[in-house]
């Protein structure tokens, strides 16, 4: 009985005492629709939007960073299709959400949350 219970208490030790591996995807985040797609590297330093069609809706990204700060980024050229990019120097994202701007009219998709 007490060889069982060593030996029990020895693997829940070593259980515990592992690391566990991190749950990040080695190609980054991303969220997409028909509309458009926004991407987070995998250091958590660059994010990507993309307006995917010339149909007079603008696409963007708002997120925020390890400090608390807020940004936001377009892809650069309104309602035609086209890609933006943006940078952090030193602080990583933590959370994104892509947004829809049609006319007076803006709809922002769930945040995703990479921490």
């Amino acid at each position: 009985m007490i060889v069982r219970l060593t030996l029990l208490g020895s693997t829940v030790l070593a259980l515990l005492a592992t690391p566990a591996a991190a749950a990040v995807p080695a190609s980054g985040w991303s969220f997409e629709t028909v509309d458009g797609s926004v991407h987070v590297s995998a250091d958590r330093k660059h994010i990507t939007v993309c307006d995917e069609k010339d149909d007079g809706t603008s696409v963007n990204a708002e997120y925020a960073t390890s400090i608390l700060g807020t940004y936001k980024v377009s892809d650069g050229n309104g309602p035609r299709s086209g890609c933006g990019t943006d940078s952090t120097l030193i602080f990583r994202i933590d959370v994104f959400k892509m947004c829809i701007t049609e006319g007076p009219f803006r709809n922002c998709h769930r945040s995703v949350w990479i921490k």
